[in-house]
C-alpha cells in the first residue's frame, strides 16, 4: 500500500471511529427523549402509595412526579441569612490572561468548587389539610439538570488591584491575573421541582433514585416538555454532525476503492502483457528458426540491449523497437523508448 493511500485509510479509520462515537451519543439522546416522553405521571397522593403496594417489588422503574422542595435539615446561605435550601454550590474562579506561543488567551482557573447537600423530599400540600405524601430523593447530586437550575444567591466579580509594576512583571512572565469571580447557588426551600426516575416503596417511605436500567435520572425546575425538547434538539444536532461524518467516510471509502481498483487493473494488465510477451517470444523464436539469415540484421536489433531481435509491437504508438526481455524491464508506467508515449499493451511481431 502506497503512503498516500495509507493516509486515506487512516483518515477513514478515524472517521469511522468518530461516526461510532457520534452514533452512540445520538442513540443515547434519542432514547432519553423517548423514555422521558413515555414516563407516566404520578401525583403525590395516596394513590401513589396504593399503586406501589400493588406491584410485586413495590417499584416503578421509571416515573415522573412534581412537588415542592422541603427538608427537616437545612443549609443556610453564606451571604444571605434569610435564604435556606437543601443544596449549596459555592465556587471561586480565577480569571487571567496567559501568553502561549506569542498569543494571549483568557484562562479560567477553578480554585474552589464545593457542593453541599442534605437529604430532602418533594411533597404537595393537600387542600383538605391531610398529611402530605413525601417522596424522598436519594443521590441528588447525580441527577441531570439540577446543578444548572440552582438559584443564584450571590454573584461577585472583583478585579485584580495589582500595581503598575506588578502588572508589568506579570506581562513579562506571560500571565496576568484579571480578577476573581465568586458565586453561590442553592436549591432553595419551596422550589417546585420535577423528578424523573425510579420510585420505590421502602418501609412505607417512597424513595426516588437513579433508575437501575440506566435511564436518565432528572431533577429540574423545567417542565417535562422542555426536558424532552432539550434531548430531542441535542439528538438532532448530533444527527447533523453524524451525517456529515458519514458523507466524508463514504467519500474516503469511494476514493480508496477507486484507487485500489485502478491498481488492481494495472497489475492485471501488466500480468496479461507479460503473458503476451512470453507468447510473442516463443512465436518469434520459432519464426527465426525457419527464416534465412538476413544481411540487415543490425536494423532488426532491439534499440535498448542491441543484442536480441525486435520481437514486440508497442501499442498504441505501433513502434517495433524492443525485445521481450527489455519490454518486461521497462519502468512502470511503460513508455515507448522511441516516442515516449504510454504503452497500453504489446503484441508479438513477426519480422520478415
Amino acid at each position: 500500500m502506497s503512503d498516500s493511500l495509507r493516509g486515506f485509510v487512516v483518515g477513514l479509520t478515524v472517521d469511522a471511529g468518530l461516526a461510532l462515537i457520534l452514533y452512540y451519543f445520538y442513540k443515547r439522546s434519542k432514547r432519553a427523549a423517548n423514555e422521558i416522553q413515555k414516563a407516566e405521571w404520578y401525583g403525590l397522593d395516596r394513590d401513589l402509595i396504593k399503586k406501589l403496594k400493588e406491584l410485586p417489588d413495590q417499584t416503578i422503574p421509571y416515573g415522573c412526579i412534581e412537588g415542592i422542595t422541603a427538608s427537616t435539615r437545612r443549609l443556610r446561605s453564606h451571604y444571605e441569612d434569610d435564604v435556606q435550601g437543601v443544596i449549596r454550590n459555592i465556587a471561586l474562579i480565577e480569571h487571567k490572561s496567559k501568553r502561549s506561543n506569542g498569543v494571549w488567551s483568557d484562562v479560567q482557573n477553578v480554585i474552589r468548587d464545593v457542593v453541599d447537600a442534605v437529604p430532602f423530599y418533594l411533597h404537595k400540600v393537600q387542600k383538605d389539610g391531610s398529611n402530605d405524601v413525601r417522596v424522598h430523593i436519594t443521590e441528588a447530586k447525580s441527577a441531570g439538570f439540577l446543578l444548572d437550575d440552582l438559584t443564584v444567591t450571590y454573584d461577585s466579580y472583583k478585579s485584580d488591584q495589582a500595581g503598575l509594576l506588578q502588572r508589568g512583571l506579570d506581562r513579562i512572565f506571560g500571565e496576568v491575573i484579571k480578577g476573581m469571580h465568586e458565586y453561590e447557588k442553592m436549591l432553595v426551600l419551596g422550589t417546585p421541582l420535577l423528578g424523573i426516575g425510579q420510585l420505590k416503596l421502602e418501609n412505607d417511605k417512597i424513595i426516588m433514585s437513579p433508575p437501575e436500567n440506566g435511564s436518565r435520572f432528572i431533577l429540574t425546575t423545567q417542565t417535562k416538555e422542555e426536558v424532552v425538547k432539550h434531548f430531542s434538539s441535542q439528538s438532532n444536532i448530533i444527527k447533523i454532525f453524524l451525517g456529515i461524518t458519514c458523507v466524508i467516510g463514504v467519500g474516503l471509502a469511494t476514493y480508496i476503492i477507486k484507487k485500489w481498483y485502478t491498481k488492481w487493473q494495472s497489475r492485471k494488465r501488466i500480468e496479461r502483457m507479460a503473458q503476451e510477451a512470453q507468447n510473442a517470444r516463443m512465436a518469434s523464436r520459432a519464426a527465426a528458426n525457419n527464416r534465412e539469415p538476413s544481411n540487415n540484421s543490425d536494423s532488426q536489433e532491439c534499440v535498448i540491449c542491441l543484442t536480441n531481435p525486435r520481437e514486440v509491437i508497442l501499442l498504441n504508438c505501433g513502434h517495433i523497437c524492443v525485445c521481450i526481455d527489455c519490454v518486461q524491464a521497462l519502468p512502470r508506467p511503460m513508455k515507448c523508448p522511441v516516442c515516449r508515449q504510454n504503452v497500453e499493451r504489446f503484441l508479438n511481431a513477426y519480422m520478415a
